[in-house]
């Protein structure tokens, strides 16, 4: 039998918003493969989540290659950096994710599922493809 949750109280919602801001994850570091070194991902609000994930209703796998792309180059700040996207040749500021992880598809999704794991939607998108 599951334990009785406590009433909620203002009291216990306003200690609980005190130590979420205190506690607030703002960067984690990622470990790329592919390139060999590690990367900062910074959450972004769950809205300009959102509105990535609804950017596209098709179901290809360019689609879901651009959506990745978008995804990891809105929570990488180090890929808007101008000289880097000119060292790579960019055309298109959201080239720099592929070139950089060399058009690694799973080094992406894995980026990805990193991403999403800290808004809690790794496995909801999963079962979404599934």
């Amino acid at each position: 039998m599951s334990e009785k949750m406590k009433k909620a109280t203002k009291e216990s919602l306003i200690a609980r918003a005190q130590a979420k801001k205190a506690n607030e994850i703002k960067y984690i570091e990622y470990d790329c493969k592919a390139i060999g070194e590690t990367l900062m991902i910074k959450k972004l609000p769950i809205t300009r989540i959102a509105d990535i994930m609804d950017m596209t209703e098709e179901d290809s796998l360019r689609a879901n290659m651009e959506l990745n792309a978008e995804l990891i180059y809105a929570s990488v700040p180090l890929f808007h950096d101008k000289e880097l996207q000119e060292a790579y040749d960019c055309k298109e500021p959201t080239e720099i994710v592929m070139k950089v992880l060399d058009d690694d598809l799973g080094e992406m999704n894995r980026i990805c599922d990193r991403i999403l794991d800290m808004y809690g939607l790794a496995d909801t998108v999963e079962d979404i493809k599934n």
